[in-house]
Protein backbone atom coordinates (compact mmCIF):
# COMPACT_ATOMS: atom_id res chain seq x y z
CA UNK A 1 0.00 0.00 0.00
CA UNK A 2 0.91 3.40 -0.53
CA UNK A 3 -0.18 6.47 0.78
CA UNK A 4 0.52 10.17 0.18
CA UNK A 5 -0.06 12.73 3.71
CA UNK A 6 -0.33 16.58 3.75
CA UNK A 7 -0.28 18.06 6.75
CA UNK A 8 0.75 21.69 7.25
CA UNK A 9 3.64 23.38 8.57
CA UNK A 10 5.45 21.44 12.18
CA UNK A 11 6.98 23.48 14.69
CA UNK A 12 8.21 24.16 18.55
CA UNK A 13 6.22 23.26 20.39
CA UNK A 14 3.66 21.07 18.53
CA UNK A 15 5.20 19.39 16.08
CA UNK A 16 2.03 17.54 15.01
CA UNK A 17 2.91 14.20 17.46
CA UNK A 18 -0.26 12.52 16.08
CA UNK A 19 0.98 12.51 12.06
CA UNK A 20 4.53 11.66 13.12
CA UNK A 21 2.93 8.51 14.76
CA UNK A 22 0.22 7.48 12.10
CA UNK A 23 3.55 7.86 9.40
CA UNK A 24 5.83 5.50 11.85
CA UNK A 25 3.18 2.84 12.08
CA UNK A 26 2.18 2.41 8.84
CA UNK A 27 5.85 2.12 7.51
CA UNK A 28 5.68 -0.14 10.28
CA UNK A 29 2.87 -2.16 8.60
CA UNK A 30 4.16 -1.90 5.44
CA UNK A 31 2.88 0.91 3.86
CA UNK A 32 4.63 2.87 1.22
CA UNK A 33 4.79 7.17 2.88
CA UNK A 34 5.28 10.37 0.88
CA UNK A 35 4.74 13.61 2.42
CA UNK A 36 3.93 16.91 1.52
CA UNK A 37 4.48 19.87 4.01
CA UNK A 38 4.95 23.59 4.37
CA UNK A 39 8.64 23.93 5.12
CA UNK A 40 10.09 24.50 8.10
CA UNK A 41 13.70 25.37 9.47
CA UNK A 42 12.90 22.35 11.45
CA UNK A 43 14.30 19.09 9.95
CA UNK A 44 14.21 16.89 13.31
CA UNK A 45 9.92 15.95 13.11
CA UNK A 46 9.80 14.21 9.83
CA UNK A 47 9.78 10.06 10.12
CA UNK A 48 12.85 8.39 9.09
CA UNK A 49 11.99 6.54 5.79
CA UNK A 50 9.05 8.93 4.96
CA UNK A 51 9.72 10.43 1.37
CA UNK A 52 9.37 14.47 1.98
CA UNK A 53 8.30 17.10 -0.08
CA UNK A 54 8.98 20.29 1.89
CA UNK A 55 7.25 23.49 0.04
CA UNK A 56 8.24 26.69 1.66
CA UNK A 57 5.26 29.30 1.14
CA UNK A 58 7.17 32.43 2.96
CA UNK A 59 10.30 33.87 1.33
CA UNK A 60 10.50 36.38 4.35
CA UNK A 61 10.64 35.35 8.11
CA UNK A 62 9.60 38.26 10.14
CA UNK A 63 9.92 42.07 9.84
CA UNK A 64 8.21 44.36 7.53
CA UNK A 65 8.73 42.63 4.44
CA UNK A 66 6.83 39.22 5.99
CA UNK A 67 3.99 41.32 7.14
CA UNK A 68 3.70 42.80 3.35
CA UNK A 69 3.69 39.10 2.15
CA UNK A 70 1.60 37.69 5.01
CA UNK A 71 -1.27 40.05 3.97
CA UNK A 72 -0.75 40.16 0.40
CA UNK A 73 -0.85 35.99 0.38
CA UNK A 74 -3.57 35.75 2.92
CA UNK A 75 -6.00 38.06 0.74
CA UNK A 76 -5.24 35.64 -2.14
CA UNK A 77 -5.93 32.73 -0.12
CA UNK A 78 -9.43 34.26 0.74
CA UNK A 79 -10.42 35.46 -2.66
CA UNK A 80 -9.34 32.16 -4.68
CA UNK A 81 -7.76 30.05 -2.37
CA UNK A 82 -4.09 30.73 -3.34
CA UNK A 83 -2.12 29.06 -0.97
CA UNK A 84 -4.07 25.73 -1.69
CA UNK A 85 -3.73 25.98 -5.30
CA UNK A 86 -0.05 27.01 -4.71
CA UNK A 87 0.93 23.59 -2.74
CA UNK A 88 -1.22 21.57 -5.05
CA UNK A 89 1.10 23.51 -7.94
CA UNK A 90 3.72 22.56 -6.40
CA UNK A 91 3.42 18.67 -5.27
CA UNK A 92 2.70 17.97 -8.62
CA UNK A 93 6.02 16.92 -10.03
CA UNK A 94 5.87 15.45 -6.53
CA UNK A 95 3.14 12.77 -6.99
CA UNK A 96 2.59 12.51 -10.33
CA UNK A 97 3.93 8.98 -12.71
CA UNK A 98 3.70 7.17 -9.02
CA UNK A 99 0.71 4.85 -7.78
CA UNK A 100 -0.96 5.57 -4.57
CA UNK A 101 -3.83 3.91 -2.40
CA UNK A 102 -5.15 6.67 -0.91
CA UNK A 103 -4.65 10.68 0.16
CA UNK A 104 -4.39 11.21 3.77
CA UNK A 105 -4.79 15.17 4.89
CA UNK A 106 -4.18 16.00 8.63
CA UNK A 107 -5.61 19.84 9.19
CA UNK A 108 -5.89 22.28 12.23
CA UNK A 109 -8.73 24.30 10.59
CA UNK A 110 -8.30 24.17 7.12
CA UNK A 111 -5.30 24.01 5.05
CA UNK A 112 -4.41 21.85 3.30
CA UNK A 113 -7.78 20.15 2.85
CA UNK A 114 -8.13 21.99 -1.00
CA UNK A 115 -4.81 20.58 -1.78
CA UNK A 116 -5.28 17.29 -0.33
CA UNK A 117 -8.84 17.10 -2.50
CA UNK A 118 -7.56 18.23 -5.88
CA UNK A 119 -4.62 15.75 -5.23
CA UNK A 120 -6.85 12.91 -4.77
CA UNK A 121 -9.20 13.57 -7.54
CA UNK A 122 -6.44 13.85 -10.06
CA UNK A 123 -5.37 10.64 -8.61
CA UNK A 124 -8.19 8.67 -8.68
CA UNK A 125 -7.91 7.37 -5.13
CA UNK A 126 -9.76 7.95 -1.95
CA UNK A 127 -9.31 10.72 0.60
CA UNK A 128 -9.57 10.62 3.94
CA UNK A 129 -9.55 13.67 6.49
CA UNK A 130 -8.00 13.93 9.82
CA UNK A 131 -9.32 17.23 11.31
CA UNK A 132 -7.16 18.13 14.83
CA UNK A 133 -9.06 21.25 15.29
CA UNK A 134 -12.22 23.63 13.93
CA UNK A 135 -13.35 26.55 13.60
CA UNK A 136 -16.47 26.18 16.23
CA UNK A 137 -14.48 24.80 18.94
CA UNK A 138 -13.90 28.31 19.84
CA UNK A 139 -14.85 31.79 20.19
CA UNK A 140 -14.78 34.37 16.99
CA UNK A 141 -12.03 36.03 18.63
CA UNK A 142 -10.00 32.75 18.28
CA UNK A 143 -9.51 32.85 14.38
CA UNK A 144 -6.23 30.83 13.69
CA UNK A 145 -4.76 33.96 12.24
CA UNK A 146 -1.09 34.96 13.27
CA UNK A 147 -1.33 38.36 12.10
CA UNK A 148 -4.87 40.55 12.92
CA UNK A 149 -5.64 44.15 11.92
CA UNK A 150 -7.15 45.78 14.88
CA UNK A 151 -10.39 47.29 15.01
CA UNK A 152 -13.66 47.09 13.75
CA UNK A 153 -11.63 46.28 9.98
CA UNK A 154 -9.76 43.77 11.37
CA UNK A 155 -13.06 41.84 12.79
CA UNK A 156 -14.51 42.29 10.10
CA UNK A 157 -11.52 40.19 8.14
CA UNK A 158 -11.12 37.55 10.82
CA UNK A 159 -15.00 37.15 10.47
CA UNK A 160 -15.15 36.89 6.59
CA UNK A 161 -11.51 34.34 6.51
CA UNK A 162 -13.22 31.89 9.07
CA UNK A 163 -16.07 31.57 6.67
CA UNK A 164 -14.91 30.97 3.90
CA UNK A 165 -12.51 28.56 5.27
CA UNK A 166 -15.52 27.05 6.79
CA UNK A 167 -16.95 26.57 3.80
CA UNK A 168 -14.10 25.23 2.06
CA UNK A 169 -13.87 22.79 4.76
CA UNK A 170 -17.50 21.73 4.46
CA UNK A 171 -16.94 21.36 0.78
CA UNK A 172 -13.79 18.59 1.03
CA UNK A 173 -15.74 16.98 4.09
CA UNK A 174 -18.48 16.34 2.44
CA UNK A 175 -16.38 14.77 -0.69
CA UNK A 176 -14.10 12.82 1.51
CA UNK A 177 -14.17 8.66 1.83
CA UNK A 178 -13.67 9.08 5.55
CA UNK A 179 -13.24 11.65 8.29
CA UNK A 180 -11.38 11.52 12.04
CA UNK A 181 -11.00 13.78 14.63
CA UNK A 182 -10.18 14.16 18.44
CA UNK A 183 -13.13 14.63 20.44
CA UNK A 184 -16.66 13.09 20.75
CA UNK A 185 -17.96 16.97 20.42
CA UNK A 186 -16.06 17.38 17.17
CA UNK A 187 -17.61 13.80 15.77
CA UNK A 188 -20.85 15.42 16.66
CA UNK A 189 -20.14 18.34 14.95
CA UNK A 190 -18.95 16.73 12.13
CA UNK A 191 -21.46 14.32 11.00
CA UNK A 192 -23.14 16.81 9.75
CA UNK A 193 -20.97 17.08 6.94
CA UNK A 194 -19.63 13.37 6.74
CA UNK A 195 -21.49 10.48 8.04
CA UNK A 196 -18.31 8.44 7.89
CA UNK A 197 -16.61 10.44 10.96
CA UNK A 198 -15.24 8.79 13.65
CA UNK A 199 -13.13 9.56 16.89
CA UNK A 200 -9.25 8.92 17.54
CA UNK A 201 -8.23 10.79 20.44
CA UNK A 202 -4.17 12.70 20.32
CA UNK A 203 -3.23 10.08 22.76
CA UNK A 204 -0.11 9.46 23.64
CA UNK A 205 3.53 7.68 22.14
CA UNK A 206 3.61 4.62 24.23
CA UNK A 207 7.63 4.37 23.19
CA UNK A 208 7.70 7.97 25.13
CA UNK A 209 5.89 8.69 27.53
CA UNK A 210 6.34 6.02 29.94
CA UNK A 211 6.10 5.94 34.00
CA UNK A 212 8.87 6.04 36.06
CA UNK A 213 9.24 6.72 39.62
CA UNK A 214 11.54 9.58 39.79
CA UNK A 215 12.18 11.46 43.56
CA UNK A 216 12.15 15.02 43.19
CA UNK A 217 13.90 17.90 45.81
CA UNK A 218 10.73 20.00 45.87
CA UNK A 219 6.82 19.57 45.12
CA UNK A 220 6.58 19.99 41.98
CA UNK A 221 3.52 21.31 39.72
CA UNK A 222 4.59 21.44 35.97
CA UNK A 223 2.85 23.12 33.42
CA UNK A 224 3.79 22.40 29.04
CA UNK A 225 2.64 24.06 26.69
CA UNK A 226 1.09 27.84 25.56
CA UNK A 227 -1.80 29.76 28.06
CA UNK A 228 -2.58 31.90 24.80
CA UNK A 229 -4.85 34.03 27.19
CA UNK A 230 -7.06 33.57 30.23
CA UNK A 231 -10.50 33.05 28.26
CA UNK A 232 -8.53 29.93 26.84
CA UNK A 233 -6.71 29.09 29.55
CA UNK A 234 -6.92 30.12 33.43
CA UNK A 235 -4.53 29.00 36.32
CA UNK A 236 -6.34 31.27 38.54
CA UNK A 237 -7.56 28.57 40.68
CA UNK A 238 -4.12 26.88 41.35
CA UNK A 239 -2.37 30.97 42.69
CA UNK A 240 -5.87 31.01 44.64
CA UNK A 241 -5.43 27.58 46.28
CA UNK A 242 -1.18 28.07 46.37
CA UNK A 243 -1.94 31.66 47.99
CA UNK A 244 -4.31 30.06 50.86
CA UNK A 245 -1.66 27.33 51.83
CA UNK A 246 1.24 29.41 51.63
CA UNK A 247 -0.62 31.96 54.23
CA UNK A 248 -2.03 28.49 56.70
CA UNK A 249 1.86 27.52 56.60
CA UNK A 250 1.65 24.19 54.65
CA UNK A 251 3.42 25.10 51.20
CA UNK A 252 6.20 27.62 50.98
CA UNK A 253 8.91 28.29 48.23
CA UNK A 254 11.50 26.57 49.85
CA UNK A 255 9.26 22.87 49.27
CA UNK A 256 7.24 23.62 46.45
CA UNK A 257 8.07 24.84 42.70
CA UNK A 258 5.57 25.47 39.61
CA UNK A 259 7.37 25.61 36.42
CA UNK A 260 6.14 26.91 33.64
CA UNK A 261 7.13 25.50 30.18
CA UNK A 262 6.04 27.91 28.37
CA UNK A 263 6.81 30.33 24.98
CA UNK A 264 6.97 34.29 25.73
CA UNK A 265 3.43 35.16 25.23
CA UNK A 266 2.57 32.78 27.60
CA UNK A 267 5.07 33.88 30.32
CA UNK A 268 3.52 37.81 30.18
CA UNK A 269 0.03 36.16 30.86
CA UNK A 270 1.55 33.82 33.44
CA UNK A 271 3.77 37.12 35.08
CA UNK A 272 0.65 39.55 35.09
CA UNK A 273 -0.99 36.40 37.53
CA UNK A 274 1.79 35.47 39.47
CA UNK A 275 2.62 39.19 40.49
CA UNK A 276 -1.23 39.73 41.38
CA UNK A 277 -1.02 36.74 44.03
CA UNK A 278 2.06 37.40 45.25
CA UNK A 279 3.75 33.80 44.34
CA UNK A 280 7.10 35.38 42.49
CA UNK A 281 9.04 32.98 44.86
CA UNK A 282 7.33 29.91 43.70
CA UNK A 283 7.27 30.10 40.16
CA UNK A 284 10.15 29.06 37.57
CA UNK A 285 9.90 29.77 33.78
CA UNK A 286 11.26 27.22 30.93
CA UNK A 287 11.15 27.41 27.18
CA UNK A 288 9.36 24.57 25.30
CA UNK A 289 10.97 21.37 26.24
CA UNK A 290 12.55 19.13 23.21
CA UNK A 291 10.53 15.78 23.21
CA UNK A 292 14.28 13.86 24.07
CA UNK A 293 14.01 15.85 27.44
CA UNK A 294 10.14 16.30 28.00
CA UNK A 295 9.61 12.39 29.95
CA UNK A 296 12.02 13.60 32.65
CA UNK A 297 10.54 16.29 33.65
CA UNK A 298 7.49 15.29 33.41
CA UNK A 299 8.19 11.95 35.93
CA UNK A 300 9.60 14.51 38.29
CA UNK A 301 6.46 16.43 38.32
CA UNK A 302 4.25 15.44 41.73
CA UNK A 303 1.17 17.31 39.68
CA UNK A 304 0.50 17.87 35.82
CA UNK A 305 -1.18 21.19 35.35
CA UNK A 306 -3.83 21.11 32.47
CA UNK A 307 -5.61 24.79 31.92
CA UNK A 308 -9.16 24.82 30.64
CA UNK A 309 -11.42 27.77 30.06
CA UNK A 310 -13.56 30.03 32.40
CA UNK A 311 -17.22 29.34 31.87
CA UNK A 312 -18.52 32.24 29.69
CA UNK A 313 -21.21 32.97 27.07
CA UNK A 314 -18.05 32.08 24.51
CA UNK A 315 -17.50 28.74 25.28
CA UNK A 316 -14.75 26.63 24.52
CA UNK A 317 -15.70 22.61 23.16
CA UNK A 318 -13.67 19.23 22.55
CA UNK A 319 -10.34 20.62 22.95
CA UNK A 320 -8.41 17.54 23.77
CA UNK A 321 -4.86 19.36 24.75
CA UNK A 322 -2.36 16.54 24.18
CA UNK A 323 -0.42 17.26 27.47
CA UNK A 324 -3.52 15.23 29.19
CA UNK A 325 -2.87 12.08 27.16
CA UNK A 326 1.12 12.56 28.06
CA UNK A 327 0.37 12.76 31.56
CA UNK A 328 -1.94 9.65 31.18
CA UNK A 329 1.33 8.38 29.35
CA UNK A 330 3.80 8.97 31.85
CA UNK A 331 0.80 8.29 34.63
CA UNK A 332 1.42 11.31 36.71
CA UNK A 333 -1.52 12.29 38.60
CA UNK A 334 -3.69 15.36 36.76
CA UNK A 335 -4.97 18.42 38.10
CA UNK A 336 -7.27 20.53 35.88
CA UNK A 337 -8.80 23.69 35.77
CA UNK A 338 -11.29 25.39 35.79
CA UNK A 339 -13.89 22.32 35.41
CA UNK A 340 -15.76 23.59 32.37
CA UNK A 341 -17.90 19.88 32.12
CA UNK A 342 -16.53 19.13 28.51
CA UNK A 343 -14.78 16.31 27.26
CA UNK A 344 -11.94 16.90 28.39
CA UNK A 345 -13.63 17.06 32.24
CA UNK A 346 -15.38 14.00 31.59
CA UNK A 347 -12.47 11.54 30.26
CA UNK A 348 -10.05 12.89 33.55
CA UNK A 349 -12.72 12.11 35.90
CA UNK A 350 -13.82 8.51 33.99
CA UNK A 351 -10.45 7.65 33.70
CA UNK A 352 -9.54 8.12 37.23
CA UNK A 353 -6.33 10.54 36.25
CA UNK A 354 -6.65 12.91 38.97
CA UNK A 355 -8.69 16.31 40.32
CA UNK A 356 -11.04 18.33 37.82
CA UNK A 357 -12.54 21.15 39.63
CA UNK A 358 -13.79 24.93 39.85
CA UNK A 359 -14.07 24.86 43.51
CA UNK A 360 -10.29 26.36 45.09
CA UNK A 361 -11.24 24.53 48.32
CA UNK A 362 -11.04 20.79 46.48
CA UNK A 363 -7.79 22.53 44.77
CA UNK A 364 -6.82 23.26 47.93
CA UNK A 365 -7.14 19.93 49.39
CA UNK A 366 -5.81 17.91 46.18
CA UNK A 367 -2.46 19.93 46.92
CA UNK A 368 -2.32 18.93 50.73
CA UNK A 369 -2.59 15.14 49.76
CA UNK A 370 0.00 14.97 47.05
CA UNK A 371 1.89 17.11 48.60
CA UNK A 372 1.82 15.20 52.28
CA UNK A 373 2.31 12.20 49.85
CA UNK A 374 5.39 14.07 48.02
CA UNK A 375 6.71 14.54 51.83
CA UNK A 376 6.66 10.85 52.76
CA UNK A 377 8.57 9.38 49.70
CA UNK A 378 9.57 11.85 47.00
CA UNK A 379 7.27 11.65 44.91
CA UNK A 380 3.60 10.99 43.64
CA UNK A 381 1.88 7.60 42.18
CA UNK A 382 -0.74 7.72 39.41
CA UNK A 383 -3.70 6.45 39.89
CA UNK A 384 -4.67 4.95 36.05
CA UNK A 385 -5.22 1.60 35.47
CA UNK A 386 -3.06 0.05 33.11
CA UNK A 387 -5.22 -0.99 30.73
CA UNK A 388 -6.87 2.01 30.69
CA UNK A 389 -3.48 4.02 30.20
CA UNK A 390 -2.74 1.93 26.96
CA UNK A 391 -6.30 2.54 25.85
CA UNK A 392 -4.87 6.20 24.95
CA UNK A 393 -2.01 5.21 23.22
CA UNK A 394 -1.21 6.50 19.96
CA UNK A 395 -1.07 2.96 18.46
CA UNK A 396 -4.32 2.43 19.60
CA UNK A 397 -5.32 5.04 17.54
CA UNK A 398 -2.99 3.81 14.72
CA UNK A 399 -4.70 0.42 14.82
CA UNK A 400 -7.99 2.01 14.40
CA UNK A 401 -6.82 4.65 11.58
CA UNK A 402 -5.61 1.43 9.62
CA UNK A 403 -8.48 -0.46 10.05
CA UNK A 404 -10.83 2.51 8.67
CA UNK A 405 -8.42 3.00 5.25
CA UNK A 406 -8.48 -0.93 4.91
CA UNK A 407 -12.27 -0.40 5.08
CA UNK A 408 -12.33 2.20 2.58
CA UNK A 409 -9.84 0.77 0.10
CA UNK A 410 -12.03 -2.72 -0.02
CA UNK A 411 -15.09 -0.53 -0.78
Amino acid sequence: MRILIYRELALPPAYIPRVRYFCSYLLEKGWEVDLVTEASDEDLYVVEGVSVLPVKYYKYKSGIKFKIEWGIKTFLSILCDYKGRYFYKKSKDFFEGKQYDMVFCSSCFTFPLTTAAKTAKRLNVPLFVDLRDIAEQSPDDNHYLNLKLSGFLGNVIVDFYKKINVKRRNKVLRIADGVTTVSPWHVQTLLQYNPNTHLIYNGFDENVFVPEKMEADRFTISYFGRVYNEKMRNPRLLYAALRNLKENGVLSHHNTVVKWFIDEQSKEVIRKITEEYGLKDFIQYYSFVEPDKLLPEMNKSSILLVLCNIETEKRYFGIMTTKFFEAIGVNRPVLCIPDNRDNLSKLIKDSNSGLVSSDVSEVENFLQQKFLEWKQTGHTNGTVNETVRMDFSRRKGAEILEKLFLSTLKK
